[in-house]
């Protein structure tokens, strides 16, 4: 008995002297990111792909592929659809820690606090990568765009997951390249003896974030990420995404998706809470 209480005693004393440690400015002087604990699944077959909810998804990486061209046209879509959501759900979340991050690096330049060694690092590079200087412009440029625009985007490009380029390179939004310097696969067009250069990733994930960033930096989509700032829904976002493909109807087909398989259902899901992890104080005392 005398141990229980005083084991009970000493693991009362270490959860007190936490949460002093939480109060102190060592602890609160720098930004703590969250981690995401991700799946590796192996794509054998359509039964692999994880049948997600439309509330708390488990984080997968889907290693390999499947033909969607063989897949049942009724159960293409959702599976499809399953196969992709991860991927943006993981990306989307990473670039809100990434925009908390920066938000709470200016909330202590504003009160005139030290910006610790991690965190000068973070901004800088953060800086380099979206090609800004402005903190306020920086915010604009991280902040991702709903969930169902970007699916809606990827069924358009990849036809459902059936293009070739997607098959074999898993570029899902049938992004260009103009650099030798890239992965990509040759698209040779049977007009004339036009050549095309398409990305290659080594992943969805690796697909969805170099897509989100892309948006994110060039110019031309400047009022659209202003928009998105501005909370903007999916189907209005449309309007200001006229430079990415060439179609005068892109906006208008695009639109017609999010509504008849009503993927705007999928803009509040989030990754279950068992598979995030943010260092916690017992991780940050281990460290001394």
């Amino acid at each position: 008995m005398l141990k229980i209480i005083r084991d009970s005693f000493y693991f009362a004393l270490i959860i007190f002297a936490i949460y002093l440690f939480a109060k102190t400015e060592k602890f609160n002087s720098r930004y703590w990111p969250v981690e995401i604990k991700i799946r590796d699944i192996k794509l054998v077959a359509a039964d692999s792909i994880i049948n997600q909810t439309d509330s708390a998804l488990i984080p997968v990486n889907y290693i390999g592929s499947i033909d969607f061209r063989s897949v049942n046209p009724d159960k293409r879509k959702n599976l499809f659809i399953q196969h992709l959501l991860p991927a943006v759900v993981i990306t989307r979340e990473r670039l809100l820690d990434d925009l908390h991050h920066v938000e709470f690096i200016e909330g202590r330049i504003g009160r005139k606090k030290k910006i610790s060694v991690f965190d000068s690092i973070f901004i800088t590079i953060m800086k380099l990568k979206y090609e800004t200087d402005s903190i306020v412009e920086l915010k604009r440029r991280i902040y991702p765009h709903p969930v169902s625009l970007a699916l809606t985007q990827a069924v358009l490009e990849s036809g459902w997951g059936t293009s070739g380029i997607f098959r074999n390179g898993s570029n899902i939004f049938g992004i260009m390249s103009f650099s030798a310097d890239d992965s990509r696969s040759l698209i040779q067009f049977q007009s004339g003896d036009d050549e095309r250069y398409l990305r290659t990733y080594s992943s969805v994930i690796e697909s969805v974030e170099h897509y989100y960033l892309l948006i994110s930096k060039l110019s031309s989509y400047k009022r659209f990420r202003q928009k998105r700032w501005e909370g903007v829904a999916s189907p209005d976002l449309l309007r200001y995404m006229g430079s990415y493909h060439e179609s005068d109807q892109y906006a208008e087909m695009a639109q017609s998706i999010i509504a008849s398989n009503n993927l705007e259902r999928y803009d509040n899901v989030a990754i279950h809470p068992k598979y995030k992890k943010i260092l916690t104080l017992k991780s940050f005392l281990m460290k001394f």
